[in-house]
């Protein structure tokens, strides 16, 4: 699979057979840069709000995950989770929904704007992953201390964190760098590509880059 992230929670990941999926598109104006318009297979939306789920994003016709529940699109079972926007269940922001997915032999997590560190019901239904997109950026979701925590809970073998602070954000979060202190060798790169064949070795975090989210695209 080739993974891209677009910015902000917003990932696009395409399947060795040609299986695309955009995971929490965002509204451009809410967000502060563009967001791609392209054509998917699915678009996993973790909650309702706009800088999560601008499916016109997404093209003609894909088919919208949203919830919690066990899905089935294009032979592939995806599962909802659900969870919190916040640490007072739900009572702040609203509920959050987790969605996890194999492909290519890669077991994926979206934690989307998770608020709370997991509990053991959670992290029993969420099970192994391997490739965990997790908020780091804090104000609206877990912060990089919780992040950290929910990271050691799930055990991933490549966790890329989202929704932090760029140059780009139309509001304020926390940056990435708190998050990656003490990790070492972490550099950024345009795209992750990985099957089930490349999980072996010591888990690590992978910076993605975004050039729209740190002001380098024209509007």
């Amino acid at each position: 699979m080739i993974v891209k992230w677009l910015g902000h929670s917003c990932f696009h990941i395409l399947g060795e057979n040609g299986r695309s999926i955009l995971m929490d598109p965002f509204n451009e104006d809410e967000v502060g840069y563009p967001m791609p318009k392209m054509d998917v297979d699915i678009v996993t939306i973790s909650h309702d709000h706009l800088d999560h789920n601008n499916v016109d994003a997404a093209g003609e016709g894909p088919d919208v995950i949203f919830g919690p529940g066990e899905y089935t699109s294009y032979d592939m079972i995806l599962r909802g989770i659900e969870s919190y926007h916040d640490e007072k269940k739900g009572k702040i922001r609203g509920e959050n929904t987790i969605f996890c997915f194999e492909l290519d032999g890669v077991r994926v997590c979206h934690l989307g704007d998770l608020g709370h560190v997991l509990s053991k019901a959670q992290i029993a239904e969420i099970g192994p992953v391997d490739l965990l997109f997790i908020p780091v950026g804090g104000r609206f979701t877990i912060d990089a201390t919780n992040a950290e925590k929910v990271m050691k809970q799930l055990q991933p073998k490549v966790t890329v964190p989202m929704h932090y602070r760029t140059k780009a954000l139309a509001f304020e979060l926390g940056p990435v760098d708190d998050f990656l202190k003490g990790k070492v060798g972490v550099t950024a790169q345009e795209k992750l590509q990985m099957t089930g064949k490349d999980l072996s070795g010591e888990c690590r975090v992978v910076l993605l880059s975004c050039p729209a989210a740190e002001g380098q695209v024209n509007r």
